[in-house]
């Protein structure tokens, strides 16, 4: 875990930011009004594999039986496919790895076990928080500068073109990891985190919304208020497989939470 002090920064991005979308709009000032403490790194299989057999939890893809979506390499097409859960998510990972195809209610399991199991409170952190230690005092599209990608994230760079398909965007440099890459792979952002940009989306406590109309500003998790789709909790980062206009830290993405 490391320590991070209070700050007010600005959410979102500014409307001549490169690759943009609207709905990082409006950009706002945001504070983070009290310290926390936030994961290093990403949650890896190996510490995910302990909840598994200290709970007998089973993920959503599990009891529900349609699996994960992963990439066909053959049909160059995204597909959900059964057999496919965290653990054999259609490519090798060891427990190094950060975990994958975990739904939101998952994480939210894993940090209830860790409260327990520790005797602190852990919990998934507010969107406001997650771009806060993203942008680590940077005002820029990244906490790296652009010719950098291949330094600080996992993103689809020239060791993707084995697996790509043609209207793919590639980073002019390679990464070394055509899937994920093992937790703190890359260099740290400036409060010494790992892997905030790239490797895996991550989940944070908010419902989607569509922009921030709205949006709370002081630090707090937006749920149901103006119109929250709860349904669908907000991921950040970007993954493995995706070009560098994705991997920014005002870029924000929702998924079914189940």
């Amino acid at each position: 875990m490391v320590a991070i002090r209070p700050g007010r920064f600005l959410m979102g991005s500014p409307e001549d930011e490169k690759g943009r979308f609207n709905s990082e709009s409006p950009q706002h000032a945001a504070t983070i009004p009290n310290p926390f403490a936030i994961s290093r790194c990403e949650i890896t299989v190996g510490q995910f594999k302990q909840f598994v057999q200290e709970t007998n939890h089973r993920t959503a893809v599990e009891e529900n039986g349609k699996g994960c979506f992963v990439w066909n390499v053959d049909q160059k097409t995204y597909e959900q496919q059964p057999e496919r859960n965290w653990k054999s998510p259609g490519f090798a990972q060891n427990d190094d790895h950060p975990v994958v195809c975990v739904s939101w209610g998952d994480a939210k399991a894993y940090v209830k076990w860790l409260s327990h199991r520790t005797g602190a409170v852990y919990r998934l952190p507010t969107e406001a928080e997650w771009e806060y230690v993203a942008r680590a005092g940077t005002k820029t599209a990244r906490f790296y500068q652009d010719d950098k990608q291949c330094d600080y994230a996992n993103g689809a760079g020239q060791e993707t073109k084995s697996i790509a398909s043609s209207d793919w965007t590639l980073a002019e440099c390679s990464d070394g990891h055509v899937y994920t890459a093992p937790v703190a792979s890359f260099s740290e952002n400036q409060f010494g985190l790992f892997d905030l940009l790239g490797n895996v989306w991550e989940w944070v406590e908010d419902c989607w919304h569509e922009n921030y109309q709205g949006a709370p500003t002081d630090g707090s998790a937006w749920k149901e208020a103006n119109g929250g789709d709860c349904d669908r909790r907000v991921v950040r980062g970007g993954s493995w497989n995706l070009n560098p206009q994705y991997l920014r830290s005002a870029n924000r993405n929702r998924n079914i939470h189940r």
